[in-house]
């Protein structure tokens, strides 16, 4: 097995190169990449190092299924995003994708799309019986807005959750975990009064406040309120999940609930401050489990999902839940190794996504014996969701991105107003 890791200058070299070739190039012969010879290999492009979730499950399923067909295969990794979006592309272009290949879904998969290059694995699903074992928030994460079809196989199930520190909340006197954002106030502000910080929050990572102004739309809409803000067909003025958000966000900022200085702090030192012992309740998920395992079997941790917003009607699902960097098979490439790989894959992605990256399997069976036991209890809270997560960095152009990012920022520190930061977001895009 060989692995290609790409530095920067060497996709930009390779730009020019692929495009003048174009779509003419062959792929190596007997790869099952367009050559009429038999299959010897299986190529793969993936995003990220050796030591990242989607290359630990993909490299331990291709090794086991090509060691027991007599096959190589061969995995290329771009860590940086946007050079492996540039990577991405140059395969679109020049129609040489390899067999599988990591897709987000959106604009390149829509690419991969237009040239015919992506497999229905929804139809493959129902052929091999594991279309009903699938997560229904994950299915609807990856299905295709334009057709309704399963086009990107789930890099695994991830989802997100407030975790508390209980003994916090038993001093001051909180019973019961928060159901709706009146109470997360409430508790918040019983915390504040014994001295204790409420929530830690890592406010410069542009996600982590954006994260409190959707929840209430995403619980009363689903996507719809961000689709409708981005066509210019809904706004923050019209839309009351979406003013409630605004909101909220205000007063946890500036009521104190926030940790001083919250505005500078990242992701990564939020989660050193919280899980080393600052703080009462943080927005958190499975990503973290590792870092919670100990205090959360000492009884020092708990969690609980995503508040309903009082008032109004909430969908039932109440955990986020999103399927990573999603993947695509090649339908140019598409032979029958290539689809008993397929079969493969899904009798054995469970175990090699338990085993290998210590990550959700999108397929809802029996939990292997061994895990942390966060991974038992929080189970139930998604088993059976069918929306999934939408995250607003991922639907918004740059450039409105930007000066939300900006305005979140100035709303929680109590520069603006939420009538003005209502105003001046409705702004940004054309009615």
């Amino acid at each position: 097995m060989k692995r290609k890791i790409l530095a920067s200058v060497l996709i930009l070299t390779l730009v020019t190169s692929l495009l003048l070739v174009g779509c003419g190039q062959k792929k190596e012969e007997g790869s099952g990449s367009g050559s009429t010879g038999e299959r010897t290999k299986i190529t793969a492009l993936l995003k990220g190092t050796e030591s990242t979730e989607q290359y630990l499950v993909f490299n331990y399923l291709l090794k086991n299924f090509c060691d027991e067909k007599g096959l190589d295969y061969e995995i290329e990794l771009v860590n940086d995003m946007q050079d492996y979006f540039t990577k991405l592309q140059m395969y679109i272009n020049s129609n040489t994708l390899p067999d599988i290949y990591g897709c987000p879904n959106g604009t390149l998969s829509q690419a991969c799309l237009d040239i015919d290059a992506l497999v229905d694995v929804g139809a493959e699903l129902e052929r091999n019986g594991y279309a009903e074992k699938m997560n229904g928030a994950v299915k609807d994460f990856l299905t295709d807005v334009n057709d309704g079809n399963l086009y990107l196989f789930p890099q695994g199930l991830y989802c997100e959750y407030f975790m508390y520190r209980t003994d916090i909340f038993e001093e001051a006197g909180i019973k019961d975990t928060p159901t709706t954002w009146e109470e997360f106030q409430e508790a918040c502000q019983k915390i504040a009064d014994i001295g204790e910080i409420p929530v830690v929050v890592g406010g410069s990572d542009a996600w982590q406040l954006m994260r409190y102004l959707s929840f209430s739309p995403w619980r009363v809409t689903g996507a719809e309120f961000i689709q409708d803000y981005q066509a210019g067909t809904d706004s923050f003025a019209e839309n009351e999940a979406a003013k409630y958000s605004v909101n909220l966000l205000a007063d946890l900022g500036t009521k104190g609930y926030f940790e001083p200085g919250f505005a500078s702090v990242d992701y990564t030192s939020a989660c050193n401050l919280f899980y080393g012992g600052t703080g009462a309740i943080f927005y958190s998920g499975s990503g973290n489990i590792d870092l919670a395992d100990e205090m959360y079997k000492e009884g020092k941790l708990g969690f609980f999902p995503v508040p309903d917003t009082e008032g109004m009607e909430n969908m039932d699902t109440n955990v986020p839940i999103h399927a990573g960097f999603a993947e695509g098979f090649n339908k140019g490439t598409y032979d029958e190794t290539m689809q008993e790989f397929f079969d493969y894959m899904c009798e054995n992605f469970s175990d090699a996504c338990y085993t290998q990256a210590k990550i959700f399997s999108p397929f809802n069976e029996e939990l292997p014996d061994g895990l942390p036991q966060l991974y038992y209890d929080t189970q139930p809270m998604f088993a059976d969701a069918k929306t999934a997560w939408t995250s607003w960095d991922d639907k918004l152009n740059s450039d409105t991105l930007t000066k939300i990012v900006d305005a979140q920022q100035n709303l929680a520190q109590g520069n603006i107003t939420p009538d003005k930061f209502i105003e001046n977001c409705d702004a940004l895009v054309e009615k």
